[in-house]
């Protein structure tokens, strides 16, 4: 029984026979409208014009019922908006009754000719039939069928507006059923008292009610329903469920519901970026258009993470043009996808945009694009950024890293250029592998050139650590090796790192590119450190997996080049600060560009004569302080001690 009874709770009635009830309901309120017009004195009843009359407004009625398909709506899901529609229908075919009973009466058509007095009766008679009809019907299913399926348990954190939302998609939601168990809120005003019925109970109190000492087979869900929070107190409140093995759940921003309406399937697993969130940034957008507005730009490494990212926020500042170049053919190809699609939807006014695939390394091409486009501001994104295959191979790390940049900047030195904003990494602060050196001595000779007596252009560095989400980052990585069922590698256990939302990365890029006057080398506020083991377990949690029963973390040891934690400054180096709280100038001393530009050409000249050890040796000369760490190249280190020692 219980069986049938769930299968029939998936069926709908058919609209034609919702039709046919609508129909029967209003043949009986016509019958007790006439039997209340003659005070249910049925002798004063004609039956031979009744059955005339009876046709007419059921004729009536049904034509309009099939013009506004009031029909059509599920009946145990019966809304306000479904109620409307049925005070329209039957007001306007009264309307349309009492029209047509009038002029039948005044030609004496008595077949139609119904008394005014028996209309405005059957009027309301019908209209509260049909509006109680759906709504018991709704009722007895949520009192009843709705019993027989299997409910999700689930508590609602906020008992605020969207808390009230979240209760009500949840409630008339068509697919699953679900029981709110209660409220959460953190005003104490609130608690112990109900909304809408439901509950209000603090954080604790409802934790240890429903799921510490409730049925373990209970699965309760806790949905976060606040939106008006910053994404630290979030994160805060994230973290203390995940503490007691709860996973929140989160409702999207407003401006994402479809349609203007919540729906279930967007209620969605927090994720581990929400526990890395951090206060909103608040940059100066006025002044950001301002060095933006109606710019020619040029983007290099535009399909990059950093990349992409920058070319969607300077969309906003409406550039004159961007000119997006990359070696990524097919990652450059999706990008300017994504901008022809955000365009033809409205969301953003797309300026004149030129995609070219190219080397920044490839001097003679790039000349011709300063050349054809004359660009006034550049962001050089361009960079091999991934550490042990720098470490593999120095040749490019050298290619790009350094002749790149310069064949960039000195192009930008040479056009006049006004700004050049060039994206490091804080890999490049007492550099332990190739990467980071090679973004050192770019760094250096950017820096030395805005220096030098014949540039007018301003060059600026911005410095940061690893942002989420990019490419190569841990996260991605830890994401596919949980779906795949592990383990989940981590280099050492004691491992740590500095991160950042890209859009929070890009934001500041912006600002400090903006500030800049020139030869500063910006670091940004990375927050607190954050160990990579305990990343690794939030993210085995947030799954739904246990560690060590489900999945597992295998230590694999330091990568080649690697080092446990990152720095932003030099042991030389101090900052000061800006009138933006995350971002500072390093005081870092440029080196002599001409001294550095005779060395940096050298290398330039012998780099295909070199082997890695060779290419190694002379970053090292270049940069002191590169320490080489679990690597190969730790030899020269002892070579250059051991020479420093012979030749004091």
């Amino acid at each position: 029984m219980a069986d049938f009874l769930r299968r029939y709770t998936e069926k709908f009635a058919s609209k034609w026979l919702i039709l046919f009830v609508d129909l029967l309901i209003c043949s009986i309120t016509f019958t007790l409208a006439v039997f209340v017009h003659f005070n249910f004195e049925l002798t004063y009843v004609e039956p031979y014009l009744f059955k005339y009359h009876l046709l007419f407004i059921l004729s009536v009625r049904a034509t309009f019922f099939i013009t506004f398909k009031s029909y059509e709506g599920i009946v145990r899901h019966t809304s306000m908006e479904d109620a409307t529609l049925l005070f329209k229908v039957i007001t306007i075919s009264s309307v349309f009754i009492f029209l047509l009973s009038n002029l039948g009466c005044y030609h004496h058509i008595k077949y139609v000719c119904i008394p005014s007095r028996i209309t405005i009766i059957s009027y309301f008679i019908t209209l509260f039939a049909l509006i109680f009809s759906r709504f018991l019907v709704k009722g007895l299913y949520d009192s009843f069928f709705r019993n027989i399926k299997s409910a999700n348990s689930v508590i609602i954190y906020g008992a605020g507006y969207m808390g009230l939302i979240t209760k009500n998609s949840l409630i008339n939601d068509k697919v699953k059923t679900y029981k709110v168990l209660c409220f959460i809120d953190d005003n104490p005003q609130k608690i112990h008292k109900t909304v809408e019925g439901i509950r209000v109970l603090s954080r604790d109190e409802a934790i240890n009610k429903y799921i510490i000492n409730a049925n373990k087979e209970d699965d309760v869900e806790v949905i976060f329903a606040i939106q008006n929070i910053s994404p630290l107190s979030k994160a805060k409140i994230a973290e203390y469920f995940l503490s007691k093995g709860i996973i929140l759940k989160s409702i999207p921003p407003v401006n994402k519901w479809i349609k203007g309406e919540l729906t279930t399937k967007q209620i969605q697993r927090i994720e581990i970026n929400d526990l890395l969130e951090r206060d909103p940034i608040s940059i100066n957008n006025r002044l950001v258009e301002r060095f933006i507005n109606n710019k020619k730009i040029l983007v290099t490494g535009a399909a990059g993470s950093i990349g992409s990212e920058l070319v969607r926020q300077l969309i906003k500042f409406s550039p004159n043009k961007i000119i997006l170049i990359d070696q990524a053919e097919s990652a450059l190809y999706d990008l300017e996808s994504e901008l022809l699609r955000t365009s033809a939807s409205g969301k953003n006014t797309l300026p004149n945009i030129r995609v070219e695939v190219y080397d920044v390394t490839n001097e003679k091409l790039m000349e011709n694009l300063f050349q054809e486009e004359l660009p006034q501001i550049i962001f050089h994104a361009a960079a091999y950024k991934h550490v042990p295959l720098m470490e593999k191979n120095p040749y490019q790390a050298v290619k790009v890293n350094v002749l790149g940049t310069k064949i960039v900047a000195n192009l930008a030195s040479k056009y006049g250029i006004e700004k050049f904003v060039m994206i490091s990494t804080d890999k490049a602060v007492n550099p332990t592998n190739v990467m980071g050196a090679s973004k050192r001595l770019a760094e250096m000779y950017v820096q030395g050139l805005d220096s030098h007596h014949d540039n007018s252009t301003r060059f600026i560095i911005t410095r940061f650590g690893n942002v989420l989400g990019s490419n190569g980052s841990v996260i991605p990585l830890f994401k596919k090796q949980i779906e795949s069922g592990g383990p989940i590698t981590v280099t050492h256990p004691n491992i740590i790192r500095y991160f950042m939302t890209i859009p929070e990365a890009c934001q500041l890029v912006l600002e400090a590119g903006t500030m800049g006057k020139g030869g500063e080398v910006y670091v940004f506020d990375m927050g607190n450190p954050v160990k990579i083991v305990d990343l690794a377990k939030k993210m085995i949690l947030l799954s739904g997996l246990e560690l060590d029963k489900d999945i597992s973390i295998k230590f694999t040891g330091l990568r080649p080049g690697e080092k446990l934690y990152e720095e932003l400054l030099t042991s030389n180096e101090n900052t000061q600060p800006t009138h933006h709280h995350k971002i500072m100038i390093a005081r870092v001393v440029p080196e002599d560009y001409d001294l550095l530009n005779l060395a940096i050409k050298h290398m330039e000249v012998n780099l295909n004569k070199m082997d890695s050890n060779g290419i190694v040796s002379e970053l090292k000369k270049l940069i002191p302080e590169y320490i080489s760490n679990n690597s190969i190249y730790e030899e020269l280190d002892l070579e250059n001690e051991l020479e420093g020692f012979l030749n004091p």
